[in-house]
């Protein structure tokens, strides 16, 4: 836990209200088991799938039907992940939609929530299907399948960055130039400042499914694009929002995207391995669940063991991940003259939110993805010399 100083206690308390502190508490205190609830099922499931015999018989039922084995791997990996995604629906629609109207964090309506929800399976499967059957082709064909691999992780990851505002986003939200205003202007004149190509600057509509915050830069080349949900500028003043955006174009002047996807890559080589050595010993132990590492069948098991890794290595990579956003926060206070903007838009969006706090140490380590608000709200106020 970080202690403010009492001037500091006194605008965060303004924009931070302590009924809504305290809410934020009880959020988390859900929110939080809620995660380990929903990672159990899924590898309960992908478990019985694999040892029950079920991935088996639904291999040998797919290649009586289709003779080409790309295809039917796709075929596999597309229905497992669509009857996973079935499965799993009634929690997601309980963590993401239930909880947050109950605590007042989404207007949104069921028909708008399965509607995302559709249109990101589908993504997510084409994805998966396509990658996963292509990865198996390759492990069949090529004892180097992990270079090959390693390649076409590496590109897919370069290739989503590149895509992502232009044509995947538009799929969720409505985006919209703004009109020149003071704001805007401020904006676009600080990323001309730090070498970023736009001149628009777009708001999205991301009331539409919840009323909390948010904004990014992202894409490569002629795809960049600076983007500020309508949430962001309806619930924080002009200097806030400006402060808001220069973090987020600080992720951009870093180079953050690129050391994010390299980091990435890491992972996923580190996964890689995982399933070429533990992974393909699992999958030839029981020639009558799966014949080999190759075989749709292990897709499953191979699933369970990548689960597993990402719950044990998750803390890893949220330890990175604080690191950036630690950057991108110095960057902003660093390159504005905004007074305690930083410590008020810090105190604001974690209210928007409903963030913790003063979250525990053990929390910040296993879930944070950004430093948490209280150690953001100090280095908001060091970085504008209001405290030492």
């Amino acid at each position: 836990m970080t202690p403010f100083p009492p001037f500091i206690q006194r605008i965060v308390d303004s924009a931070y209200p302590i009924p809504r502190q305290l809410l934020a508490d009880q959020l988390a205190s859900i929110t939080h088991p809620l995660y380990f609830v929903y990672v159990a099922i899924e590898l309960a499931f992908l478990l019985w799938f694999y040892f029950s015999g079920a991935s088996a018989s639904l291999r040998t039922a797919l290649e009586t039907k289709i003779k080409n084995p790309l295809l039917c791997a796709v075929a596999f990996i597309a229905i497992g992940f669509a009857g996973l995604s079935v499965l799993m629906l009634p929690m997601s629609f309980y963590g993401s939609f239930v909880l947050s109207h109950q605590f007042g964090l989404s207007g949104e309506t069921v028909e708008r929530w399965l509607r995302d929800w559709l249109v990101s399976l589908v993504l997510s499967a084409a994805v998966a299907s396509i990658a996963g059957a292509l990865l198996l082709r390759a492990m069949a064909r090529w004892r180097a399948w992990l270079i090959i691999a390693a390649a076409g992780a590496a590109a897919l990851l370069v290739f989503g960055n590149a895509i992502f505002p232009v044509f995947i986003a538009p799929l969720f939200n409505k985006f919209t130039p703004l009109p020149a205003t003071p704001l805007t202007r401020a904006i676009l004149h600080l990323a001309s400042s730090q070498g970023i190509n736009a001149s628009v600057v777009y708001e999205y509509n991301m009331s539409i499914q919840t009323r909390e915050a948010n904004a990014y830069v992202s894409g490569l080349g002629r795809t960049e694009r600076i983007a500020v949900g309508d949430t962001l500028l309806e619930s924080m003043p002009a200097d806030e929002v400006l402060y808001v955006m220069a973090h987020e174009m600080g992720h951009y002047k870093l180079g953050h995207l690129w050391l994010g996807t390299f980091e990435a890559w890491v992972f996923a080589l580190a996964a890689l391995a995982l399933v070429a050595t533990l992974g393909a010993r699992l999958a030839r132990r029981n020639r009558g669940r799966s014949r080999d590492l190759a075989d749709p069948a292990a897709v499953p098991l191979l699933a369970a063991l990548l689960l597993g890794f990402e719950i044990v290595t998750m803390p890893v990579a949220n330890a990175l991940s604080r690191n950036i956003e630690h950057a991108a926060d110095v960057f902003a206070g660093e390159h504005t003259n905004l007074g305690d903007a930083g410590v008020r838009a810090q105190a604001r969006l974690a209210s928007i939110d409903l963030s913790p706090l003063h979250p525990s140490p053990l929390v910040v380590w296993y879930f944070y993805t950004h430093p948490p608000s209280d150690q953001r709200i100090m280095d908001g106020a060091r970085l504008a010399h209001l405290v030492r």
